[in-house]
Order: structure tokens, then C-alpha cells, then sequence
């Protein structure tokens, strides 16, 4: 099965970091997400950049960061680190969105854009040529815990529609809320990525091995 499973490391345990990065990789997860925000763009503080430079310092997969900050344009440097693969922006907070992307990939980073469950697919018909990912949020970002938002499902299957047709090689997304309950029609609909937090992962104990288990089963049932 072809799913990149990548854990929300806002979630992770900061003061067993090496184990707990170890023990996500060996149940199956092939990326690191790295939610960054700035308490403005959203209601929230999360991870800093010391917390970012040591996970790719010690992790054997890509970190994939989730820029949810206004204006991304001003700090994508910071995130020019070896072990970082994607940089994620939101379309409606850059200035200039072609000129943000061609800066991702001048960085040689995968660019992608966010679009939020409100935000229309006019962003990515736009910069289509520049994306090589796209991410749903399936809820409103800023906070773990909420419930999923049901239209993500046909939204990601108007996302894979527009892709076909453009002929492009992107990779979708979904972050908000995955669990056994949406995967396997998510999956179904073209998404391939999931971002894992307290729906699928980072729950009854932490099993991260038979809780990745039990979405593919999801998804294979």
C-alpha cells in the first residue's frame, strides 16, 4: 500500500524525542509533520525552530513543514535544512503565492499548498504548475482534537479531478482528524498522504504499530 502515514509531531513526546521518533518509524510512518504556527495566522504556538533542528538532526525520514504563519515568505529560510523534503504554505496569507513557491523549490524542497476546509480549489488551478503536494485540512487549523469536517471527502476528490486533468504528479494530502471512520473514503477519493494525530496515532496507549495496523485495515476493508 502506497500511503505516506506521517505522524503531527505537535503531539510527540519533546522529552523522549529520539525514542518516540524510532518507535513512529519502525510501526510504518515515512515523514515527520511539523505543524509551525505563529499565534496569529492561528490561535496557537507550536513547535519552535530548535525543537525543528533537532528532529532533523535525528530522524531517518523527511520533515515536512506546515508553515501556519502570516506572510511564510520572511522565514522559509530558516527551514532550509537537510532533512527537510516539503515546505507547506497556505495560499490566502502570501503576497505573492507564485513567487513563495518558486522560492520553496529554489531551495530544492517539494512545495505545497494548504487549502483550509473554506478555501477555494481557484488557489491550486492557479499554481498548479508550481505545487508538487497539496494538503486538505479536513479541519480548521490551529488546535488537534476536532471533529472532522465531512465535505473533505468530495473536496479531495475534486482535488484528484483537477490534477488528472492537469497531467501533473501530486501528491494529496488530508490533516484534521484521520481515524477508521474517513480514511478509507479518503483514500478511495485519491488522497495518499495522512497526517495522524489523536484520531488514528497518538492514542490508547500510544500503540503506534497496531494503530497504523488498524488504518490500513481501514482502508483494505
Amino acid at each position: 500500500m502506497n500511503v505516506n502515514w506521517s505522524p503531527s509531531m505537535m503531539l510527540a513526546d519533546l522529552l523522549n524525542l529520539k525514542n518516540e521518533i524510532d518507535q513512529l518509524v519502525e510501526a510504518g510512518c515515512t515523514s515527520l509533520h511539523i505543524d509551525v504556527m505563529d499565534g496569529n495566522y492561528v490561535p496557537n504556538i507550536t513547535l519552535g525552530l530548535l525543537d525543528i533542528k533537532v528532529m532533523n538532526n535525528i530522524s531517518p525520514v523527511p520533515l515536512e513543514v506546515h508553515l501556519m504563519v502570516n506572510q511564510p515568505s520572511n522565514i522559509l529560510s530558516l527551514f532550509n535544512l537537510d532533512n527537510v523534503s516539503t515546505i507547506m504554505v497556505h495560499p490566502e496569507i502570501c503576497t505573492h503565492l507564485n513567487r513563495t513557491l518558486k522560492e520553496i523549490k529554489l531551495m530544492n524542497k517539494r512545495a505545497a499548498i494548504v487549502l483550509n476546509p473554506s478555501t477555494s480549489l481557484t488557489y491550486l488551478e492557479e499554481v498548479i504548475d508550481e505545487v508538487d503536494a497539496v494538503m486538505l485540512m479536513s479541519v480548521n487549523p490551529g488546535f488537534a482534537g476536532q471533529e472532522f469536517i465531512p465535505s473533505s471527502i468530495n473536496k479531495v476528490g475534486r482535488i484528484n479531478e483537477l490534477i488528472k486533468r492537469s497531467g501533473k504528479e501530486i501528491e494529496i494530502l488530508v490533516d484534521g482528524s484521520i481515524s477508521t471512520k474517513n480514511i478509507k473514503e479518503l483514500y478511495k477519493k485519491g488522497a495518499r498522504g495522512f497526517i495522524l494525530g489523536t484520531g488514528g496515532l497518538f492514542r490508547d496507549g500510544n500503540d503506534f504499530k497496531k494503530n497504523i495496523g488498524i488504518l490500513e485495515s481501514a482502508i483494505k476493508s
